[in-house]
């Protein structure tokens, strides 16, 4: 792909604004059924924009040495191979800075849709009530009480005394009514200027899904440079402004919590006989209103002479521990059998692959669903022996907060 204006773009800035660009694109996506993914990385000034025109979600088995330009998303868990969704970039602009940047792709269609997109009349957009209708359909999709929650914790706690698993982590929804005046383009941008050290990102797949999200957890990253990061993140406590990060105590529960999700990656490392890796923490780091613990792995790919590392990892590591639990089979097993609603894609994996010869994948954490009655959150807590249910239950009251604290400024 060559990164380069179209020759009109400097003409277009003083009539359309990129935020009105973008919500004529996702408006184009919903009527003619193209599959769309928007998203920022952590710490980027630079806004991404793909569009799919094929018209059906493509599946896909995750190689990133292979694959084309586009974004990934995968479910929790699935039994077939090629599990995961890909939204291919036949189309692609960056923001930034109130500039719209249109990208050259491989696709003919690219260059008429961009020239079509700049004479669109913007007061012909869908807005809130009219998106709806294209959202995936709520089928017994409810808020978890308390009380189920709390319970859920007990029985996790039991099974632990019990010798068959140290960690499970239960997830939770909650369930809210839409505003008549919310805009997902508006929402999105909020959410990008509120979480900046977050992995930001809206995408709709027709007939599959519509999700936003702000995940502070990076699963796999694989630079321009062949340089692989991932993290062990765990442990979890409201934001302290008054403190400094050096201060921050954490009790012996959460340091064991995130112990197990950094040993597991190194377990994995060791699976693949890699020995040439770097460890940094763990420290306390801030993720929008929370405070996690994180401990950072990096490894040269060329000094490893591994260059398929990126995708043996992802195999690996999805679903971590940080999301499933230890050991994970038995852990994810009783989270099928007990957690009473289906994860789809919280606790999944999404990212862009490919798009400027880097792929970053993340763990979707921090995320809402689009249905079309409704906005579903979804949040968890990793529980061990020493969990107190009634507190597993508030950690995951505040992760629902990352969203809805910004879904209330609107």
């Amino acid at each position: 792909m060559n990164c380069s204006p179209m020759k009109d773009t400097p003409q277009v800035q003083n009539k359309i604004q990129a935020s009105q660009l973008q919500k004529i694109i996702l408006s184009e996506a919903l009527k003619n059924r193209y599959a769309l993914a928007m998203w920022q990385l952590p710490n980027d000034t630079v806004q991404h924009c793909i569009l799919d025109f094929s018209g059906k979600p493509h599946r896909i088995r995750v190689d990133l040495e292979e694959c084309v330009p586009g974004f990934v998303v995968s479910p929790f868990v699935s039994s077939d191979k090629e599990n995961a969704f890909f939204v291919r970039a036949d189309f692609q602009i960056d923001f930034q800075g109130g500039q719209c940047l249109h990208q050259e792709t491989a696709d003919p269609r690219s260059g008429e849709f961009y020239q079509n997109l700049l004479k669109h009349p913007f007061e012909n957009l869908y807005f809130a009530r009219d998106w709806r209708r294209y959202f995936k359909k709520s089928i017994h999709h409810t808020s978890t009480t308390q009380s189920h929650y709390e319970n859920l914790v007990k029985k996790g706690i039991e099974e632990i005394q019990n010798g068959r698993f140290i960690k499970v982590v239960l997830s939770r929804t909650k369930s809210l009514e839409y505003k008549e005046s919310l805009d997902l383009i508006d929402f999105f941008q909020k959410l990008s200027e509120n979480y900046s050290t977050a992995f930001r990102y809206l995408f709709h797949i027709p007939e599959v899904g519509t999700w936003m999200g702000a995940s502070p957890e990076i699963l796999i990253s694989v630079d321009q440079n062949q340089i692989f990061r991932t993290v062990a993140l765990a442990g979890t406590q409201a934001l302290q402004a008054h403190k400094k990060l050096s201060e921050v105590a954490w009790t012996q529960k959460e340091i064991e919590e995130q112990a197990i999700v950094g040993r597991y990656i190194i377990n994995c490392f060791k699976k693949i006989r890699l020995r040439e890796f770097d460890e940094e923490g763990p420290k306390t780091i801030i993720a929008g209103n929370l405070m996690h613990l994180c401990t950072r792995f990096l490894v040269d790919m060329q000094a490893a002479n591994f260059p398929q590392l990126g995708t043996v990892m992802l195999d690996l590591l999805h679903p971590t521990s940080a999301v499933c639990g230890m050991p994970k089979d038995p852990a994810l097993d009783f989270i099928l059998k007990h957690e009473g609603h289906d994860r789809e894609f919280y606790s999944g994996f999404l990212g862009p692959v490919n798009i400027h010869r880097e792929s970053h994948i993340f763990v979707n954490l921090r995320c809402m669903q689009f249905l079309e009655d409704r906005m579903l959150l979804y949040a968890g807590a990793g529980v061990t022996e020493d969990s107190n249910p009634s507190k597993e239950w508030n950690e995951t009251e505040m992760k629902c907060e990352t969203l809805n604290r910004v879904l209330t400024t609107l």
